[in-house]
């Protein structure tokens, strides 16, 4: 069972979003920015073209992101020239993907109740694994794949393969969770593993052929488990 990082396991701190904007005169709500987490996923998909192959690397794709994101709460391109760059710069400082979904660690503990073995596969700088750990969640996982210390990034198929491979699974009956249709989606379909698409701001409502659940604590009975973990 693999799992991308950020989006899937923890998501942006938003109310250091909030803070940084408020501190140059910007006001932003932190309640809005996990919706508009979606138009930012979404232009990243049209900018793969039709949601293709992706184009680039993941830390090209960070500036626009957090443009995307706040566009997507309504701020103006003149506010979101001001914010974009001292929110890169807290992003470098401290990875702003940070906080743990409140359903994550006991989602996880399910998993690993059930005998399932656990891998992150995360577009990442370096510091995911630390990202993991300071989340609390390390304990659960017997890999972590960050494409920066791997030297490759989704949606190649190799890094799919490795964390396959670290976790000794086959494709088959593999599982890949990620948010992002085409990085996570389209990578882990060219691996051979089977995609579910977390969708929490329900950007994807209007895309056919792809499975998707709104919460990590959807995903055991999604996979068949029973309350009592079988």
């Amino acid at each position: 069972m693999l799992f991308d990082l950020g989006g899937v396991l923890v998501h942006i701190d938003y109310d250091a979003i909030a803070a940084t904007a408020a501190s140059i005169g910007i006001e932003v709500d932190p309640r809005v920015l996990p919706r508009a987490e979606g138009n930012a996923r979404r232009a990243i998909d049209r900018r793969a073209g039709a949601l293709g192959e992706a184009l680039g690397t993941d830390a090209g794709r960070v500036p626009d992101y957090f443009d995307d994101l706040l566009a997507g709460a309504g701020l103006a391109a003149k506010e979101r020239a001001a914010l974009v760059p001292r929110i890169r710069a807290l992003h470098t400082e401290d990875n702003l993907w940070r906080v743990p979904f409140a359903d994550a660690a006991a989602t996880l503990e399910r998993l690993r109740a059930a005998g399932l073995r656990l891998a992150v596969v995360s577009n990442a700088d370096g510091r995911a694994a630390s990202v993991v750990e300071a989340a609390g969640l390390a304990g659960a996982f017997d890999a972590i794949l960050d494409s920066h210390l791997e030297g490759v990034e989704k949606p190649d198929a190799e890094i799919f393969r490795r964390a396959l491979a670290r976790v000794d699974a086959p494709a088959a009956r593999a599982v890949f969770v990620g948010d992002i249709v085409s990085i996570d989606v389209v990578g882990a379909r060219n691996a051979g593993l089977r995609p579910i698409l977390i969708d929490p701001a329900l950007a994807y409502r209007d895309v056919e052929r792809i499975e998707r659940i709104e919460r990590l604590a959807e995903l055991p009975t999604r996979l068949g488990m029973r309350e009592d973990g079988a």
